[in-house]
């Protein structure tokens, strides 16, 4: 008796099972190419505009405005501060604007036109499985932050290198493709302009605010010669200030921009008016005059140096209106996809040749090792070592018994 031989492929049968289950093979690879090609034509399309952004170091840097906002030198921090740039000019309101002008939030107006009866029989059906535990109702609204983070998951932002941003949109149509390309790259601009130019209006209007607040502490702390030679004069004006104050009283909160300028006004005057009262005013009352904690000479100082300051900041926000186009660069501007980004059909065609003939391949492999392990009469008469003298023919005993039941 011969040992049985354990049913093995090696890579010589290969070539012999690619030849005998040819047809087998054919068939399969030719049915997975035509289902992907198929596939490729009949699944929705989805196209992708996109534009390039070059934001210039010295977005951050001016040395106008280095005392009030620290220039950012390091190429990681002025990275993830563009990055961060960009991501803030998608704001839930510019979502929420561009997703309602192109159709892209779904309402419940378009739904029931198609679902009238459906719909009808929703309240109770939801009523029900609400009873039941089986449900439960969303928050009202919650389907406008879906709808908003379906289409910021569209949008797509990857940096190229430091200073280089390359922002994409994908959607099924190619013409609101390109258009919401062009409003987020408008959106974009605008956001760079607006946050550089914000940032330097709020400093100009912090240093005006203490500007003033020095100013009338100067002009506080310095009796008037009026209070010393005619204090009638003073009183005059004041009782004057007082009856406006108490005039606009009436219409108007104290924190109306007119009241609160008379209240200064008052507050001078009243300082004025209690000042060295029936005496002149000394020639050095202005160098021994105190403001707050410090002399009237070191706050005039102060006073000068945001002066200065003041004067480079208007310089700053003059030259940032006329070279608004130094600060960055569009290095590719949105383009009309010419192409869908998916499906694409020789990629599919690709996949299905290729699932198609693993498949078939497994197929015949799995039907030659069947074949091999089924007790046949050769096969067994070649693992026994016995002659195979023949085979029985297979009968069938249909056509006798129905002779016998015919007679």
């Amino acid at each position: 008796m011969k040992t049985p031989i354990e049913t093995t492929f090696n890579a010589a049968e290969v070539f012999g099972l690619l030849s005998k289950y040819r047809r087998l093979m054919l068939i399969g690879t030719t049915l997975g190419m035509t289902l992907f090609t198929v596939a490729a034509y009949t699944l929705p399309k989805k196209y992708k505009s996109h534009f390039t952004l070059t934001i210039y170091a010295k977005y951050f840097q001016n040395p106008l405005i280095q005392d009030f906002i620290p220039n950012l030198s390091d190429p990681g921090e002025m990275k993830s501060e563009r990055d961060s740039l960009i991501r803030q000019a998608l704001t839930p309101e510019f979502l929420d604007s561009i997703g309602e002008k192109y159709g892209m939030y779904h309402s419940r107006k378009g739904t029931e036109a198609f679902y009238p009866r459906i719909l009808k029989r929703l309240p109770s059906l939801k009523r029900l499985a609400e009873g039941l535990g089986l449900y439960q109702p969303a928050r009202k609204g919650s389907e406008v932050p879906a709808a908003r983070e379906d289409l910021f998951s569209r949008i797509q932002i990857f940096d190229l290198n430091n200073t280089t941003f390359h922002v994409s949109f994908v959607y099924t149509d190619p013409e609101v493709t390109l258009q919401v390309t062009r409003e987020i790259y408008a959106q974009v601009i605008r956001t760079l302009l607006e946050t550089h130019r914000n940032n330097l209006v709020n400093i100009r209007d912090a240093i005006r605010k203490r500007l003033e607040s020095l100013a009338f502490s100067m002009i506080a702390s310095i009796p008037d010669p009026r209070a010393s030679i005619r204090p009638q004069v003073v009183s005059d004006e004041l009782g004057d200030i007082r009856n406006q104050i108490r005039a606009l009283s009436a219409q108007y909160t104290e924190d109306h921009p007119m009241i609160k300028a008379l209240r200064d006004r008052e507050r001078i005057l009243r300082r004025w008016q209690g000042a060295s009262l029936g005496s002149g005013v000394p020639p050095s009352a202005q160098e021994n005059a105190v403001v707050g904690d410090q002399s009237l000479p070191a706050v005039k100082e102060i006073h000068d140096d945001l002066m200065k300051k003041m004067n480079y900041l208007n310089i700053a926000l003059d030259a940032d209106r006329a070279h608004q186009g130094d600060y960055f660069a569009t290095v590719k501007s949105p383009m009309y996809p010419d192409s869908p980004l998916w499906p694409k059909k020789g990629l599919l065609a690709l996949w299905g040749f290729a699932l198609g003939f693993i498949g078939s391949l497994s197929m015949a492999a799995l039907r030659e090792y069947f074949h091999r392990t089924t007790l046949r009469a050769a096969v067994l008469a070649e693992q026994l070592g016995v002659p195979l003298l023949g085979v029985l023919p297979v009968v069938s005993w249909e056509g006798p018994l129905k002779l016998e039941r015919r007679n």
